[in-house]
């Protein structure tokens, strides 16, 4: 229980806060209701907790006639938050921080959803705590908050590594769908919620704005989010929508099946409201990241599951010029499929040296994989214990294989090195590289002769120059994403791997540059070399596949 909570049950008298005088907060609590506001911003929120009005400078942002605020989740069906009362933590003249609390309900999580809202900012801060108070497992395969705003008023989205027009929902109905929520407009271009969506852990807030307003999510860390340091989701999309997973499956991750007892916290982020012209209105967001960083982990939170007091954990990775560096506590997890837990990554400078602050305390996995060179099957791996003002210290070594014949592309877990990989997501790339490719060592170039995908069925080939010499070969075929498919290597008509990979769903909901990754070392015999020119193939029966690099070893 948090410290100095006043509890307010449904049916409770309406309760007035303090009145918003030189810029004090004020909260007015009916029931179920709830109204917060400040001298930048007032919220009224219903008894769902989710929001009829989100007024800013006398302007309703909020969108009418939808849910706007609110939390869902996907578990054999759709489960929407049903709070039961309202809790008080704090309530001052300079912050008021309270909660809804949904408990009671059967193979559902019991949810704490908080708001804080401070005087000095047009913002309010958010998280929710996830709680299995059951004797049983429970289990979610996506969790989100979404809010919805006024499409008329905020008409532009970013990401803040994709900006544009978002469209309404008159502008879909004149298209035709051709997928999951991917539109054809009658011009031949496409639009999919998809073409939003970004790596949650390079990015710090998303957002609406336009006509003088904008409405942020602004997030000064992601160690709360699962998946691993390429975590891709969902950002903004069509009809003014704003989003923040706090679990999905868009890009591979699995469901989060957490034992009794389990908590967790989703966040805290910001909910941001700046004014002024476009330009301005994104320098405020950027500025208040910064902001917000240089505060976190925040103070108002009082909660075991969120410390205050962190440590640090540093060191170096030897053995290869650039790696990233991952630190995650659901120690029974792997980085990439973790849901459990607390994770957080670093990439190493110039001389390879990395530093990863704010850490919680607690019994941690560390990992190492490269972003550069071709030891795509490289990974170092240790342990660490992290305490309150601590500064812990791992050296990690990578291997970079010798003897290389040839290669495409960097061991990256990305196909960053292919034609098309710096487009920006849409639907239209998945259906221009060709069935059948052939790639010539020593003439053709990666940039332009290898694509970002092989996304449809068929064949590619790679031919090069060799010879036997009484080594046998060694062949590293990294898979930077897959969607259900069936992929044969065959060496000059051997077979050498016989692979099948399951759904991430990336390349179809347009990732360009990565999914789920898997590394394939395939052994390539000394009698299956020919003298002169050599040819493998890749046969791809089912599905998609997406290359992160492709090298051949002798030895």
């Amino acid at each position: 229980m948090l410290a100095g909570q006043v509890l307010f049950l449904l049916g409770a008298v309406a309760l007035s806060g303090l009145s918003p005088v030189n810029g004090a907060v004020s909260l007015t609590v009916d029931g179920l209701k709830a109204t917060i506001k400040n001298d930048y911003l007032e919220l009224n929120f219903n008894s769902q907790a989710t929001i009829s009005t989100v007024n800013v400078q006398g302007t309703n942002l909020a969108a009418s006639g939808v849910k706007t605020f609110y939390l869902d989740w996907n578990s054999n069906g759709q489960g929407v938050f049903s709070p039961s009362s309202i809790h008080i933590v704090e309530q001052t003249s300079s912050r008021v921080h309270f909660y809804w609390l949904q408990e009671n309900i059967d193979n559902v999580f019991s949810i704490q959803l908080h708001y804080v809202m401070e005087d000095d900012i047009s913002g309010i801060y958010s998280y929710a705590k996830y709680i299995n108070d059951k004797s049983y497992t429970v289990s979610l395969g996506e969790t989100r908050m979404v809010y919805r705003f006024n499409a008329a008023i905020l008409t532009q989205g970013t990401n803040q590594v994709r900006s544009g027009t978002t469209p309404t929902t008159v502008d879909l109905n004149q298209c035709t769908t051709v997928q999951d929520s991917t539109w054809e407009y009658p011009n031949g271009t496409y639009y999919s919620k998809y073409d939003y969506a970004a790596y949650i852990r390079q990015i710090n807030y998303q957002g609406v704005y336009g006509n003088g307003f904008g409405a942020f999510v602004v997030s000064p860390s992601r160690e709360y989010h699962g998946g691993g340091p390429l975590k891709q989701d969902l950002t903004v999309h069509q009809e003014c929508l704003v989003a923040n997973y706090f679990v999905s499956g868009h890009f591979g991750t699995p469901e989060v099946t957490a034992e009794p007892g389990w908590t967790h916290i989703y966040g805290p982020f910001l909910l941001y409201f700046p004014t002024g012209n476009d330009g301005s209105i994104v320098s405020a967001v950027e500025n208040q990241v910064a902001a917000e960083q240089a505060k976190w982990p925040y103070s108002f939170v009082n909660d075991d599951e969120y410390p205050y007091y962190r440590g640090q954990v540093s060191g170096t990775v030897s053995g290869q010029k650039s790696a990233t560096v991952v630190l995650w506590d659901s120690t029974g997890e792997e980085f990439d499929q973790q849901q459990l837990g607390y994770l957080y990554a670093a990439e190493t400078d110039s001389k390879g040296y990395y530093a990863i602050s704010n850490v919680r305390p607690g019994s941690y996995r560390i990992a190492a994989y490269p972003t550069a060179g071709l030891g795509s099957d490289s990974l170092d791996e240790s342990t660490v214990t992290v305490t309150a003002g601590g500064r812990e210290h791992v050296a990690l070594t990578l291997t970079e294989p010798s003897n290389i014949i040839w290669s495409l592309g960097e061991a990256n877990r990305l196909s960053s090195e292919f034609k098309y990989s710096d487009q920006p997501r849409n639907y239209q790339w998945e259906w221009v590289p060709p069935t059948e490719n052939t790639f010539v060592v020593g003439s053709s170039n990666p940039k332009e002769d290898w694509y970002y995908a092989q996304s449809q069925t068929g064949s590619w080939y790679i031919k090069y120059q060799d010879a036997p010499d009484g080594n046998s070969r060694t062949l590293r075929v990294a898979i930077a994403a897959s969607s259900k498919s069936h992929l044969q290597v065959l060496v000059n008509g051997h077979r050498v791997g016989d692979n099948y990979y399951d759904n991430d769903h990336a390349i179809y909901r347009s990732a360009m540059q990565s999914g789920q990754y898997t590394s394939n070392v395939f052994t390539v015999t000394n009698a299956q070399v020919v003298d002169g020119e050599n040819t493998i193939e890749f046969h791809i029966s089912i599905g998609q596949i997406m290359y992160d690099t492709i090298s051949l070893q002798r030895g």
